[in-house]
C-alpha cells in the first residue's frame, strides 16, 4: 500500500524523487504516453486482420435529417432545395450493401462496379448525378458539416445541376468492423419532373415496400458529376438483390469470428479525454505547489508539452471522428 501510495505521489505530485516536477510532465512521460497512443491505434486496426471482429461506430442517423440539413445548406447558400426521390433512395441503399458485401470503401467497386449503376438499376435516367460517402459519424450535423469542408463534397451539396436526391443509412460488417456509412445521391433526371415533386421533407410514415428500402441509416459522399449517358429502359433491381443473396455465405462466415464489443472510435475518445483531464488535473497541482514552494525551475517547459500532447490528442480524435469519400 505504501508503495502504490509512493508511486503514485512520485507520478502526480511534485517531490524530491522527481526533482520537484511531477513524473508525469517530464517529457519522457510525455514521450511514452504518446506511443501509447500511437500502438493503441495499430492494434485497433490490426485486429480486424487477425479475424476479431470489433464493434465500429454505430449511430442512429435518420436519412430525413440529412436531406433536410443539406437543403439548409442549399438555402443559406441561395441555391433551389432538392427534391425527395425514392428512386435514388433505393440506389443509395443498393450502393451502401454493395459495399458491405464486397469489403471495399470506394466510390468504384473492385469489381469495376461504378456508382451510377445503382441509378440505372432503379430506373433512375439522369442527365447529371453524383455521389457523396460517409462513414462513422456520429450524428448527421457532423457529417453534413464534414461534406462542406471539402471542396469537390461542397460542390456536389450546392450545385445547381442537381434537382433532386436520395438517402440512406446502412450498418454492417465493412473489414471486420462494424461501420456506419451514408450514401447521399444527387441527380437531374433526362425528363426533369422536378416541379411536380414537393420539396424533400422527414416522412412520418412508411406505406410501401419501396418507402421501406428508404428508410437506410447511413452517409457517404462521391464528389463527381455525371455526363449524361445512354441506359436501359428496363429496370432491373431484382439482379443486384440475388448478387447480395451470393454474397450472403461471406457474410455469415464473419459472423462466426470472435466479437469484442468495443467501438475503436468512442474507445479512442474515452481514453484521450481521461489523459488529457489527467495532465490539466497534474498540471494545475504541479503549478499550485511550485508556486507555494517557491522553487526554481531551470526549465518550465510544462505548458509546451501539454500543449504538444494535446495536439496529438486532437489529431488522433479527429482522424477517427469520421471519413469521407
Amino acid at each position: 500500500m505504501m508503495n502504490l501510495a509512493y508511486t503514485l505521489t512520485h507520478y502526480l505530485h511534485p517531490q524530491h524523487s522527481n526533482n520537484q516536477k511531477a513524473k508525469l510532465l517530464h517529457t519522457s512521460s510525455l514521450f511514452l504516453l504518446s506511443i501509447f497512443l500511437v500502438i493503441y491505434q495499430v492494434i485497433l486496426q490490426a485486429l480486424p486482420l487477425t479475424g476479431v471482429k470489433i464493434l465500429g461506430y454505430a449511430a442512429n442517423i435518420s436519412p430525413d435529417e440529412v436531406i433536410r440539413l443539406t437543403n439548409l445548406k442549399r438555402r443559406e447558400a441561395g441555391v433551389p432545395e432538392l427534391s425527395y426521390n425514392a428512386a435514388l433512395s433505393q440506389a443509395a441503399k443498393a450502393k451502401g450493401e454493395h459495399m458491405l458485401a464486397n469489403d471495399y470503401w470506394a466510390h468504384i467497386a473492385p469489381d469495376g462496379t461504378e456508382p451510377w449503376k445503382f441509378f440505372t438499376d432503379y430506373g433512375y435516367k439522369y442527365r447529371y448525378a453524383g455521389e457523396n460517402l460517409a462513414r462513422d459519424f456520429s450524428n448527421p450535423s457532423s457529417a453534413i458539416d464534414a461534406w462542406m469542408a471539402s471542396p469537390s463534397h461542397k460542390e456536389n451539396m450546392l450545385s445547381s445541376k442537381y434537382k433532386e436526391i436520395g438517402v440512406a443509412v446502412v450498418e454492417g460488417d465493412l473489414n471486420g468492423v462494424e461501420t456506419t456509412i451514408i450514401v447521399q445521391l444527387f441527380g437531374t433526371q433526362m425528363v426533369d419532373t422536378t416541379s411536380q415533386v414537393p420539396i424533400a421533407q422527414a416522412k412520418k410514415e412508411v406505406a410501401t415496400e419501396s418507402a421501406k428500402l428508404a428508410q437506410v441509416e447511413k452517409i457517404t459522399p462521391t464528389p463527381t458529376a455525371f455526363p449524361a449517358a445512354p441506359v436501359s429502359s428496363e429496370v432491373t433491381p431484382t439482379v443486384f438483390l440475388e448478387q447480395t443473396k451470393i454474397a450472403g455465405p461471406v457474410a455469415e462466415s464473419k459472423s462466426d469470428r470472435f466479437h469484442i464489443l468495443l467501438s475503436p472510435f468512442k474507445a479512442t475518445k474515452d481514453i484521450s479525454v481521461a489523459l488529457t483531464f489527467i495532465l490539466l488535473v497534474v498540471l494545475i497541482i504541479d503549478a499550485i505547489v511550485v508556486a507555494r514552494r517557491k522553487i526554481t525551475r531551470v526549465s518550465g517547459r510544462s505548458f509546451a508539452h501539454i500543449a504538444f500532447f494535446g495536439m496529438i490528442l486532437t489529431i488522433l480524435l479527429l482522424a477517427k471522428a469520421g471519413e469521407i469519400l
